[in-house]
């Protein structure tokens, strides 16, 4: 399974499917969305001069619209997606949380990383 089906397979369901690689596609984004991106791939370990075991560091951004054009209650949300990543593998370096005063979205942003489940496509 690749990086991005292990972001979907983890977290499609706490937003009803709404989560998309890169941007949302819609022209109306739904009430609460999740967009992934990768931000780098790294080597993470080096042997005999050799790349050995590669490491992709992801952002993941969970989005809400609120009802009042102030910030939601994301106490929840937060801890069920860093669960959700810590299950699948990933670990989760920091959340950075944002408020859209114009669109009263509330906005999280999940810095993680994995390693690559077989770098030279061996298996």
């Amino acid at each position: 399974m690749n990086v991005n089906q292990k972001v979907e397979t983890a977290l499609s369901n706490l937003v009803n499917d709404n989560i998309w690689p890169l941007s949302c596609p819609l022209e109306e984004p739904p009430d609460e969305w999740i967009v992934y991106n990768p931000e780098l791939e790294a080597p993470g370990d080096f042997g005999d001069d050799r790349d050995l075991e590669w490491v992709h560091y992801m952002q993941v951004h969970w989005f809400k619209r609120g009802t009042a054009k102030s910030p939601v209650n994301y106490v929840g949300i937060r801890k069920a997606i860093r669960a959700r990543l810590r299950d699948a593998g990933f670990t989760v370096s920091d959340i950075t949380t944002l408020f859209e005063n114009d669109t009263g979205i509330t906005h999280l942003v999940f810095s993680c990383n994995i390693e690559e489940d077989d770098p030279y496509g061996e298996t």
